[in-house]
């Protein structure tokens, strides 16, 4: 069985990169990039500045046959702190396949975290309080660009592939250990890189400022 390894996060979208030609295309994927590294990293208000993201974002989330839909700012907003908060950001794929048009990125994943036995999303399953397991699932999605900033994500689950394994408790990657792993990929995707990238569309150059304690400003946080 494949285990969730926080180092791969960017493994998808590096091998979409080294295939994509269009300068547009490239930026989409550079943002995506830096996006999932800022999520798991737990920098979730670094996803939320305007060089990034518009103003007026969508996101549609289905998963365990519920349907999360998040609309505007102050609702993503709201969504990003509750993952953030409850210590459920370090997640990330056992498997992806990303793809990218002038639309924007689709992705077909099989997507992975790991959980103590007593993790509330674990709350129905019949585990061990004292164990740990990994929580996999498949799901597709599309994340639409508007000028080179993402427009919003709507993710759909294949409800029927939720699995739960038992796994070891050394395969267990805490928010603080997994802000330090992949603190050096998310060097690799400066915000200055996805700023500079926004001059290929009309809406030209979005400036924006990481707030204090951001992935650019780690010791604060």
């Amino acid at each position: 069985m494949k285990l969730f390894d926080v180092r791969n996060v960017p493994s998808g979208v590096d091998a979409a990169l080294a295939r994509a030609d269009n300068p547009r295309h490239r930026h989409m994927l550079k943002n995506y990039r830096r996006h999932a590294l800022l999520e798991v990293s737990g920098f979730w208000e670094d996803i939320l500045v305007p060089a990034m993201i518009v103003d007026k974002p969508l996101y549609r989330i289905s998963e365990r046959g519920q349907t999360t839909v998040c609309n505007g700012m102050d609702e993503v907003r709201a969504f990003y702190s509750k993952v953030v908060g409850e210590s459920m950001n370090v997640f990330g794929a056992l498997e992806e396949e990303v793809a990218v048009s002038d639309y924007g990125i689709f992705i077909e994943a099989v997507f992975a975290q790991i959980l103590c036995g007593d993790d509330p999303a674990l709350a129905h399953e019949d585990t061990d309080p004292q164990g740990t397991y990994q929580v996999s699932h498949n799901f597709a999605a599309a994340w639409p660009y508007h000028e080179g900033r993402l427009y919003g994500e709507f993710i759909y689950e294949d409800f029927g592939s939720w699995r739960v394994d038992e796994v070891d408790a050394s395969t267990l990657t805490t928010p603080d250990q997994a802000r330090a792993i992949l603190a050096p990929y998310l060097a690799e995707s400066p915000l200055s890189e996805i700023e500079k990238g926004l001059t290929l569309f009309a809406g030209g150059l979005c400036q924006s400022n990481p707030a204090e304690g951001s992935a650019e400003n780690p010791g604060t946080a």
